[in-house]
């Protein structure tokens, strides 16, 4: 039997010489190997003892922390080398759905978000949110081929050269295609939850230079896609291929972007990045959206370390953020496990072909019996002897330790750019406006944009009509603050609704129709923002749905106090504000805040704000902030 696996070995072996790669060299550590071999049954070494039948590839990487709690890597290998091909199968799914976040991310100005509908057959379309997470969770192929068809072929592939990924190819998807065909993806629409399109992406047919001058055949037989055995090896070489070590190296990028050069990092919002720390972290019966059957989805599906072996449950305090592959007779996983009862934190990836008769496509493949059995035992030696961190105190994970069972949507959008000397100048405005006028004049001759989100009433009223045009006609920014000023949610306990989805939608759309009849164009206005600026989860949600941002002022002023009047048991004067605003900028600096303003406050106001706005303004050029609208700022 032995011999026989080793011809299929050399099969393998022999086709990839020559292929255009990286790196050739084998990597191997044998102080890991011995580490292994101590602990390891007697089926793990015989499975060690053949790496030319199971064409096993380890990378252990062991995390401590510094003092100031950046994380510090070693790494450590077991028969790892970039020339040997294996199928990366599923694993292509992390790098492409990182890379369609990427993309929403770039289209917000065009209201797209995680919430944002995608359309690409006749079938419904799904949430790009639902799509990662089908993609990440359960490994879900429709879901990757969606997300591919976005993007398309030749985007994927620029971006992993881009990022440095040379030895890495993302050519197909999961549905049987010729080579020409994949480089063809359909026009898709972005769409929000109540049908209104966004935006259409046109066709695209990929011109992506591949090498495939060199041959990749495994196997002695295969199925091919009619249920034909041919009495040939299967040809992978215009298929996926990603080494092990690309593979790891795109976690690592994502989980700890700041360990890596810039060009390796995925450019996320912090927002989005917590979304796809969810995604490959969750348990399926964690998840709320979507909902799982978790008779086929049992928690260990994609757990492949520790805990797929035998359906094992996974413990609480374990969390393991990683995506997982398998076909053809390959199992893949890619893993950074996190034990609190320890505090260890360390990275696991590998690689075993299991297919002892060397056909492809008949699955009849071994991994029940020495697939699975083999990533768990690793992950448990490799575990017991993972190095505690010494800063124990001090560690922080890449992501707050939750088994909530919910999943954390989106959020809302409360600053910009940390590390840019910026702000937004944010005027709400629903009954009163009577310091447009001088707020417009001030910022006018400080050449000064900011931003007014303005309620359907006012934009309504005849009184405002000439100060909306010519805020429209200087340039700066007109949102949205809800039709009739509605609260959405209970003050004492921001949880408790107290209006529905449906009328909160109706009054945002209301609003939009004001601001069209005001001849401000909806479509050019995606950020929000909330009535009162007080708002939960559902609110955030439901404001996403119809492919507009919510935003609210940053916390840590007294800027919003600035309506109060002097008969108001919470009545701020100027004078307090505007010290606020400086102790905090003193403190932390306000690069990225969202300032918020009233462009009215009505009677009742002894020292309106706007008549010391100048004098603000010139305080904060002085210190060296720009002063931008807020698509500006956050784009």
């Amino acid at each position: 039997m032995n011999l026989f696996k080793l011809r299929i070995g050399m099969i393998v072996f022999l086709s990839l010489v020559g292929v255009k790669i990286k790196a050739q060299q084998r990597l191997h550590d044998m102080a890991l190997e011995q580490r292994i071999r101590t602990a390891a049954s007697p089926a793990l070494k015989n499975v060690l003892d053949h790496p030319e039948i199971y064409q096993y590839q380890l990378i252990y990487t062991e995390i401590t922390r510094s003092s100031s709690n950046l994380p510090v890597f070693r790494h450590e290998y077991l028969n790892v080398s970039d020339s040997l091909y294996f199928n990366p199968a599923s694993m292509v799914k992390f790098p492409v759905a990182l890379m369609a976040m990427e993309k929403m991310d770039s289209l917000r100005s065009h209201g797209v978000n995680p919430l944002t509908l995608l359309k690409t057959d006749s079938n419904p379309p799904e949430s790009l949110l639902e799509l990662v997470r089908k993609a990440m969770i359960v490994s879900d192929n429709v879901a990757y081929n969606k997300l591919f068809q976005f993007l398309g072929q030749e985007a994927i592939n620029v971006r992993l050269q881009e990022m440095g990924y040379t030895g890495s190819r993302i050519t197909r998807r999961f549905i049987p295609l010729t080579p020409d065909q994949h480089r063809l993806t359909d026009a898709v629409q972005l769409l929000t939850t109540d049908g209104r399109l966004l935006l259409e992406l046109p066709a695209k047919k990929s011109a992506f230079p591949f090498d495939f001058s060199r041959r990749i055949l495994v196997g002695n037989a295969h199925y091919n896609w009619s249920d034909s055995l041919l009495q040939e090896p299967f040809d992978f070489t215009t298929h996926n291929r990603m080494p092990l070590r690309d593979m790891q190296k795109v976690l690592q990028s994502f989980l700890f972007p700041f360990s890596v050069p810039e060009r390796q990092r995925f450019r996320l919002s912090d927002a989005t990045r917590k979304l796809m720390l969810d995604a490959i972290s969750e348990l399926p019966s964690e998840s709320r959206f979507p909902v799982f059957d978790t008779t086929e989805f049992f928690d260990s599906y994609s757990k492949f370390f520790l805990y797929r072996d035998g359906k094992r449950k996974v413990p609480d305090h374990i969390r393991i953020f990683n995506k997982t592959g398998w076909s053809y007779g390959y199992l893949i996983d890619v893993a950074y496990i996190l034990d609190k009862s320890r505090n260890r934190e360390f990275m696991l990836s590998g690689v075993i072909y299991v297919n002892s008769d060397g056909i492809l496509n008949d699955n009849r493949y071994e991994y029940d019996s020495i697939g699975y059995p083999f990533f768990r035992e690793i992950g448990e030696i490799l575990l017991q002897s993972a190095v505690a961190n010494a800063n124990q105190s001090q560690q922080l994970p890449p992501v707050g330790w939750h088994r909530s069972g919910a999943t954390r949507p989106v959020s809302a959008i409360t600053r910009g750019d940390s590390t840019r000397k910026a702000l937004s100048l944010v005027f709400t405005g629903h009954e009163f406006g009577e310091g447009g006028p001088t707020i417009r004049g001030v910022l006018k001759k400080k050449g000064v944009k900011a931003s007014f989100f303005l309620t359907g009433d006012f934009y309504r009223n005849p009184k405002h009509r000439k100060l909306i045009r010519e805020l429209k006609a200087d340039g700066h920014y007109l949102g949205g603050h809800g039709d009739k000023h509605l609260l959405c949610c209970d003050w004492s306990n921001r949880d408790s609704l107290l209006i529905s989805k449906e009328v909160y939608q109706h009054d945002i759309r209301n609003n939009e129709e004001a601001m069209r009849a005001a001849g401000v164009n909806p479509a050019e206005s995606v950020y929000f923002m909330p009535s009162y600026e007080w708002y939960n989860d559902s609110i955030v949600w439901w404001t996403n749905q119809l492919g507009r941002h919510l935003v609210n002022n940053t916390s840590g002023t007294l800027s919003q106090a600035d309506y109060t009047r002097k008969q108001d048991k919470n009545y701020r004067s100027t004078e307090a504000i505007i010290n606020s605003i400086k102790d905090r900028e003193a403190k932390t600096g306000l690069n990225g805040y969202l300032l918020l303003l009233h462009i009215g406050t009505g009677p009742g106001r002894p020292d309106p704000f706007w008549n010391r706005l100048e004098e603000f303004i010139n305080w904060l050029q002085g210190k060296g902030y720009q002063l931008e609208t807020v698509p500006r700022l956050l784009e």
